[in-house]
Order: C-alpha cells, then sequence, then structure tokens
C-alpha cells in the first residue's frame, strides 16, 4: 500500500514542534521571572533618581508646589509602572515621616490612597535605612519589605537641596528629606503571570498555525504538485518507454512515482536540455545585472526628503526600463551649509550605473572635505576623465547654500540650468563648463546668487524636458517654464507632483525612455536672534537666565527648558573650558515659527558632549560616575549637534513646538 509522504512529514514535525514548544516555555519562564525581579528594582531605582530631580526643581514648599510635584510623581508611576513615588519629612527623633508630596500608581492599594497624602503625618515607621539616608550614612538604599499594604521593593535617596526659580540657583535645605519609589510584588508577579499566561496561549496557537500551515503547504505546495508532475511525464514520454536509462526506485510514496516517470522521459529531457540550460543561463545573467545596476542606482541616493531649519528639500527619481545614471545628492555641513547636487552619466547598462556609483561617491567625499563647487567640479571632472576606458561622461550641477549669508555658489558642468522660483521665475546663469569625464585639466567657474525666504530650488534631469509622446515630440523647457510659473508659492512635493503628472499627460502613455529625476529646495525663514556673551564664570548665569526669561516668543515651559540646558552646558563651560586661563561663552537664541535653537560658543578646550550620552535604561545609579545631568540635556532636546571649527567649540542644541503663537 503507497504511504503518502505529506503523511510522513507531517507526522515527524508534530512530536517535534510540542517537545520544541514546551522547552522554550519552560526556558522562557525561568529567564523572564529572574529578568522581570532585576528590571523592575532597576526601575524602581531610575524612578527614584529621577523624582530627586523633580524635588530639587519644584519643591513642595507651598500646596501649589505641592500638586504640582505630586503630579510628576503620578507621571513617573506611569513611565516607570511603580505602585508609588513620594516625598516625606523624616524625624529620627520621634521616628515618624511626614508626606510632602505623592503619587500612585495603577496598582496602588485603595487603603494607600486614602490614607497617604500631603500632609500626613504617621509615627513608628521610620526603618534603619531611613535614619542611615537622614544622618548622611548612606546616599540610596533598596530593600524589600512587608507592611499592611503587602509585600514591596523600596528605593529611598535623600534630598538635601533644591534650585530656587526666585534665586536662580541651587539652595540647601535646612534638614535632608527623603525620596522613594515603592512597587508591590504581588504587583509584579501578577504582572508577569499574567504576560506569561498570555504568551503561552500565543506560543501554543503559534504552533497549531505553524503545523496547519506546514500541513497545508506539504499537501497542496509538494504531494499534490508532484502527482501532477508525475501524471504529466508519463503522458508525456508514453512513447518513449524503451530509450532512457533507468534511475533506482525505492519506497512507494510520491518521489518514488515521479522517479519512475522521470526515467520513462530522460531520453527526450537530454535531447532538450542543452539548448534550454543556454537561453535561461543567459537571460538569468542578463536580467541579474540590471537588478543589479538599478541597486547600485538607487541605494547610493540619499532619503527623497529632509528638513531642518534652514532648508526643505524634495527628491524623486523614476527610472526607465533600461538602467540609467540619473543621482542626487545633498549633504548638511555641521555649520549648517547645505551642498545640493544633481547629474546625469550619458550612457545606459552596467557601465553607466557603476559610473555613477563612481561619481557619487567622489561627490560625497568633496563634500565632506568642504570643496566650492568650482573646486569640486575641477577635482571632480579630472578624476573621472583619468580612468575612463569607455569614454562616458556626466552632466553636474552642483551648489552650496550658506544660511547664515543667504547665498547660492554654484557650478555647472553642462548640466540642464536650474530655476529659482521666488517672485519670478529665475533661470540659473550658465558656469560654462562642459561634461565633467571628457578631459582633465579644465578649469570649471563658480557663480553666486543671493535667496531669500520661501525661494525654491528646481533641479531636473534631461528626462524631463525631452520626455516624448508617441509622435516623437519633445516636453521640452517651454513647457516646463511654464508649469513652474503656475506652481510659485506653492509646496514643493505639489510642484513635484504636477510636473510629473504634466509629463504623463504630455506622453499620452509612450514608453519612458530616460530616468526622471527632479530634486526642490525651499529656503526657511530667517530666524529672529538673540545673542548673550559673558565671561565664563558661573554667577553670569543669571545673565542668560535672564536672556531667556524676558523673551515674550517663549511658553513658560520653554523657559523652564532652556534655562535647564544653559544651566548644565554653561556650568561644564565655566567648569572645564578654560582651566589655565579666564576666558568667555556666547550663548544665541535662535526662534523659529516651529522651534528654538540654542547656541554655545566657547574658545576653550575642546570637547564633544554629545558623545556617549546616556540612556535612561543604560543608567547605572550606583557605578555611573557623571552623565546624568547631560543626559536630562539630551532628553529635553529634539535635536543637537557639536562642531569645532576655528578654535571654538559650538554646540546646537534644537527644542521643536516651543513658540507661542
Amino acid at each position: 500500500m503507497r504511504k503518502s509522504i505529506f503523511f510522513q512529514i507531517t507526522l515527524m514535525i508534530l512530536p517535534i514542534l510540542i517537545l520544541l514548544e514546551g522547552v522554550i516555555l519552560f526556558i522562557t519562564y525561568r529567564i523572564t521571572y529572574d529578568n522581570t525581579i532585576q528590571s523592575n528594582t532597576k526601575y524602581i531605582q531610575n524612578a527614584t533618581t529621577m523624582a530627586v530631580q523633580i524635588a530639587q526643581f519644584v519643591f513642595p514648599d507651598s500646596e501649589e508646589d505641592a500638586e504640582a510635584c505630586s503630579s510628576s510623581f503620578e507621571s513617573l508611576c506611569e513611565s516607570y509602572n511603580v505602585d508609588y513615588v513620594f516625598l516625606v519629612e523624616a524625624d529620627a527623633n520621634a521616628m515618624s515621616e511626614k508626606y510632602l508630596a505623592i503619587g500612585f500608581g495603577k496598582g496602588a492599594n485603595r487603603d494607600a490612597i486614602e490614607t497617604r497624602y500631603p500632609g500626613v503625618t504617621v509615627y513608628n515607621k521610620l526603618d534603619s535605612d531611613e535614619i542611615a539616608i537622614i544622618r548622611g550614612e548612606k546616599d540610596f538604599a533598596v530593600r524589600s519589605e512587608s507592611n499592611q499594604f503587602g509585600d514591596t521593593i523600596i528605593c529611598y535617596m535623600p534630598v538635601s537641596d533644591y534650585y530656587s526659580a526666585d534665586d536662580l540657583k541651587t539652595v540647601a535645605l535646612d534638614k535632608t528629606y527623603i525620596v522613594a519609589a515603592e512597587m508591590n510584588i504581588s504587583s509584579i508577579i501578577n504582572r508577569f503571570e499574567s504576560h506569561f499566561t498570555n504568551l503561552a496561549i500565543q506560543s501554543a496557537v503559534g504552533a497549531l498555525l505553524a503545523l496547519i500551515t506546514i500541513a497545508l503547504i506539504l499537501r497542496y505546495k509538494i504531494a499534490k504538485p508532484l502527482g501532477s508532475i508525475n501524471k504529466k511525464m508519463k503522458e508525456f514520454s508514453a512513447e518513449n518507454i524503451d530509450a532512457f536509462e533507468e534511475l533506482p526506485v525505492k519506497g512507494h510514496n510520491e518521489l518514488a512515482e515521479m522517479s519512475r516517470s522521470y526515467n520513462t522521459m530522460a531520453n527526450d529531457i537530454k535531447k532538450y536540455i542543452h539548448d534550454i540550460s543556454k537561453l535561461n543561463k543567459e537571460k538569468h545573467i542578463r536580467d541579474t545585472e540590471l537588478d543589479i545596476a538599478r541597486n547600485i542606482q538607487t541605494g547610493l541616493l540619499q532619503p527623497s526628503f529632509y528638513k531642518n531649519q534652514n532648508v526643505t528639500i524634495n527628491a524623486i527619481m523614476r527610472s526607465a526600463k533600461n538602467v540609467g545614471g540619473d543621482l542626487y545628492y545633498y549633504r548638511i555641513q555641521p555649520d549648517g551649509k547645505a551642498y545640493i547636487i544633481i547629474a546625469d552619466v550619458a550612457g545606459k547598462g552596467i557601465s553607466g550605473a557603476l559610473f555613477m556609483s563612481r561619481a557619487i561617491t567622489l561627490l560625497e567625499q568633496y563634500a565632506v572635505l568642504g570643496y566650492s563647487p568650482a573646486q569640486m567640479m575641477t577635482a571632480y571632472n579630472d578624476t573621472l576623465a583619468a580612468h575612463n576606458p569607455n569614454g562616458l561622461f556626466i552632466t553636474t550641477f552642483a551648489a552650496v547654500y550658506d544660511p547664515e549669508t543667504g547665498e547660492l555658489k554654484y557650478s555647472n558642468a553642462g548640466h540642464n540650468h536650474p530655476y529659482i522660483l521666488s517672485d519670478t521665475l529665475i533661470e540659473l546663469s550658465d558656469t560654462g563648463g562642459m561634461a565633467a569625464g571628457i578631459f582633465n585639466g579644465f578649469d570649471y567657474k563658480e557663480e553666486s546668487v543671493m535667496l531669500k525666504a520661501d525661494d525654491v530650488i528646481f533641479m531636473y534631469t534631461d528626462g524631463v524636458n525631452e520626455s516624448e509622446n508617441t509622435k516623437g515630440e519633445f516636453f521640452g523647457t517651454e513647457a516646463l517654464e511654464l508649469e513652474l510659473k503656475q506652481h510659485i508659492g506653492s509646496d514643493c512635493s505639489t510642484l513635484v507632483e504636477d510636473v510629473l503628472k504634466r509629463i504623463e499627460e504630455f506622453a499620452e502613455g509612450a514608453t519612458q525612455s530616460d530616468d526622471t529625476t527632479i530634486m526642490t529646495v525651499r529656503i526657511a525663514k530667517k530666524p529672529i536672534r538673540q545673542e548673550l556673551t559673558v565671561p565664563a564664570k558661573t554667577e553670569h548665569l543669571t545673565d542668560i537666565n535672564e536672556m531667556i526669561m524676558n523673551e515674550e516668543n517663549f511658553s513658560e515651559e520653554m523657559k523652564f527648558n532652556l534655562s535647564l540646558i544653559a544651566e548644565e552646558i554653561f556650568v561644564n563651560i565655566c567648569s572645564y573650558a578654560y582651566p589655565d586661563k579666564e576666558g568667555y561663552a556666547t550663548v544665541t537664541l535662535e526662534i523659529y515659527p516651529d522651534a528654538v535653537t540654542i547656541v554655545f560658543t566657547d574658545n576653550g578646550m575642546p570637547f564633544d558632549p554629545t558623545e556617549q550620552v546616556l540612556e535612561i535604561a543604560e543608567y547605572d545609579h550606583e557605578n555611573s560616575i557623571g552623565g546624568l545631568g547631560r543626559f536630562m540635556t539630551f532628553s529635553i532636546a529634539d535635536d543637537y549637534a557639536y562642531l569645532y571649527r576655528d578654535g571654538k567649540n559650538i554646540l546646537r542644541i534644537t527644542k521643536n513646538n516651543s513658540v507661542e503663537e
């Protein structure tokens, strides 16, 4: 009796899946349980650390501050999944603690919520760890304890000073207060067991679905197709039953049946295999080369959208059926200057794609080195021409925009002239450069133009103006200019979409013969600037804070955040930038419609504060030395960048969505 291979394999897989599922669940249970306890202990420590920072900046010496502090503690409970975060005034003599602020998490005990609130004093509550913290014998303590609210894990830390918003400085407290974060062990275990139960159910369902999927695949993708192939092979080779070399046949499954059928078709397969293999190989090689070329072409390009406070860049490249060599490239330097480049290789296929990849590598190299457009084109042309056995060339337009001055410097190596969409449509003048890669030793020239806010640079390749319709007519630059004039003031994405749509309508379904690439750059509005230069001494922090607080465009939240940033960075400059001399620091506020950038400049020792910035999950309170202040600073920031130039440290920190309308 014939045994189905589908049935045999399914029976083999079933016990393996069951055994593997059991082993994985057992190991996962042990590892997850231990990690859950450890990670929750770490969350409690981190929550306590953050609570100390909150208490220092919002010390509850009034009912309003107590509510604000408690509200912040509530957020900590939610962020770190702890049950209680509280601040108490401890009295070692009376063995009592008075609650000044408290936040409750989802797992907080109802009795605790009703009995623990700001103003309540609990007697006979202090333990040895709290007394040790009050006396300054310990910086923190983590312990397990049992109380009327159940078995808990609790972490204590002292609060000995706070930041005075009135005096704009840190003030020592007359006594030591205690901040604590607490988590009910039963809550941890309940969450773990609930999570693990769901995981086990999901795993079991997944294993069942996997088995069903495998069974279906075996049934419909292997057993059934093989049976069909077997039948077709028998029918096709029935007349040639004597003209073959038999294969050994073992077993009684579908594969054995297919072997028997193959024995009847062997001679016919041998007759055609050589020609078929040759044709398939040639087609496969050709298709593979084209795929590689396309991947080279698109993989080296920058993202199609980029935006910062100075420019917004939109780009798109639509490849034709044949591989081409279009490219676009942009790079934002640390000083804010923007390189923008578009190019088109005069060649198709693999050679064009490889030439394009070499070109974009050179352009990126020269941009990193800070070459001017003319220097870039000259070096770029010489390098390409020196190693160009196939005689290819590439038209290229390269420009550098300086947001400080508004000047756009550019050089053109035989490329289509870009346009400026300003109050009117402006075509950039030609710099007289030939396409790159033909002859070396050519000295490329450079031109410049001043741009203003909301001006748009429109760059394109000849796939736009040389797009053909079914009659063999070109789209042309006149039609392009007419379309651009109608989009002065339009959004760049709309501009690009409408130009491409207009080209498609003109083509009337004709096949695209060349790559089509468009790149636009919109100039952002200039920021409002406030600048202050002071000696690098901590007493001048009040001058910086006064500049921040007096800015009417800032929300109260933004003033608070910028003050925190200014304190951390300016104090670091005062402490470390000038070890052997006195120096100065300049603080600049750049106020944009949707963001604020604060810039710190000093000519002290080179130091990059953005290196090795901590993540909260990585912070080890027991063993880490420093770094928490920088963590707080860069956590507040939405973006930051450091540059050392002309003997100066320049640190830019940006905060978004912070300007009041």
